[in-house]
């Protein structure tokens, strides 16, 4: 009967632990990881030629009861573009010029980077357990994404081409994924967190535009996947 008593207590104050101050604001900074279509290198499939990049984030959640609450989150994401590996496949995609140059055309080609932010609620979960809160969200909401602006440069014999576009949308977005808060003290905690985003923006290549000649398209969709990964810091309340 002791025992049995002494396990309750203990069990006891291991959950009210966790239960003190259950809602949190956080910032944290991480990793992205492309997948999906917005990974792929190729024109043909209509692909990102998405690389690595950075996220930053800032979440929080209020909780109703012990376990159930609404999250929300705020992201800024940026995902370089394989540049040398998009020009060598954009210029072998370029129609033959008709009559054929005297020499070889020179091609510059300037990108910058994927761009997109992230505004999104939804439900979830938190397990409280002495020190650690493990938590899972579903969330979706709006994401503005920027296509990498370009500059083409084209040099064929004494006549030259330029060539500037950018692209920009707005859609729908959902993210799910899962935390790990580790509760310093009272306040303050640290966070460990993953979770995949997708959205699938539909973009409008320019008239004449070089990706117009070389994919046929005048516009295209794409899966914007990306895995994330952050560490940051949480206030409680």
């Amino acid at each position: 009967m002791r025992r049995i008593l002494v396990i309750l207590v203990l069990t006891g104050i291991i959950y009210t632990a966790g239960y003190g101050q259950r809602n949190y604001l956080g910032l944290s900074f991480g990793g992205s990881l492309p997948s999906e279509e917005f990974a792929k290198t190729s024109l043909e499939e209509d692909g990102g030629y998405a690389l690595p990049g950075f996220v930053i984030e800032f979440a929080g959640a209020y909780i109703f009861d012990y376990y159930f609450g609404i999250a929300g989150t705020a992201t800024f994401s940026s995902n370089p573009i394989d540049a040398a590996k998009f020009g060598e496949d954009l210029a072998a995609a370029i129609p033959p010029i008709d009559p054929p140059p005297a020499e070889d055309p020179v091609i510059n080609i300037k990108v910058a980077n994927w761009t997109y932010s992230n505004i999104m609620v939804g439900p979830t979960v938190t397990l409280p357990l002495w020190k650690f809160n493990f938590d899972l969200r579903g969330v979706a909401g709006l994401s503005f994404l920027l296509s990498p602006p370009q500059e083409v440069y084209i040099q064929v014999d004494d006549e030259e081409f330029f060539q500037g576009r950018s692209n920009s949308t707005v859609n729908f977005a959902y993210m799910l994924g899962g935390g790990l808060r580790f509760n310093v003290n009272e306040f303050y905690g640290i966070r460990l967190s993953a979770d995949y985003f997708k959205s699938k923006p539909t973009f409008k290549v320019s008239e004449g535009s070089l990706i117009d000649a070389a994919t046929g398209k005048s516009s295209y969709e794409m899966n914007v996947g990306s895995i994330n990964v952050n560490i940051g810091i949480t206030y409680r309340f």
